[in-house]
């Protein structure tokens, strides 16, 4: 059942109204440590990074292009914000570029990551470095997070740490 007050829950989450040139109604979004970012600046910044990704791996557009299935100057679209990147294409740039969306969730839209650029920075350090993680280390360090916030939210994936302690 949808919620009846939606101003309720507006206001529970902190989102504001906002104009934004990519759409042509009011929209609303939660302000970051920087107020917020429009849509077209998250574009952006999700295309200098896959240009960087590229470029770094010395790929002209055409063999992204065709290794992700579509004509290199509509990938030059995307490279320049002139074209929406759909979540999928992402995903498969990820693969193919070797990147964690992680890293491209951080160069569009760092506010996910913190209140300020410099806790935002930190935690995108913090992120890779898990990723980079042997399997048996991630356990052994969720265990020990675990440890230290045992008031945090449970998502149903993790073993309880205490009865793996005991046993």
């Amino acid at each position: 059942m949808a919620i009846k007050d939606i101003q309720t829950f507006i206001d529970k989450h902190g989102l504001v109204e906002t104009e934004d040139s990519e759409v042509d109604k009011p929209i609303w979004r939660k302000p970051g440590y920087g107020g917020v970012r429009s849509l077209l600046d998250m574009e952006k910044g999700l295309s200098r990074y896959l240009r960087e990704r590229r470029d770094a791996l010395n790929l002209n557009r055409e063999q992204v292009g065709m290794m992700i299935g579509i004509h290199h100057e509509i990938y030059a679209r995307h490279e320049r914000a002139d074209a929406k990147l759909r979540v999928t294409r992402l995903l498969h740039l990820a693969e193919l570029l070797g990147f964690s969306p992680f890293e491209a969730i951080y160069a569009a839209a760092p506010q996910f990551l913190g209140d300020s650029e410099e806790e935002a920075a930190v935690k995108n350090k913090l992120v890779k470095r898990i990723l980079d993680l042997p399997p048996a280390t991630a356990q052994n360090l969720l265990l020990l997070v675990e440890e230290l916030a045992p008031d945090a939210p449970d998502d149903g994936t993790s073993e309880d740490p205490k009865k793996r302690r005991d046993a």
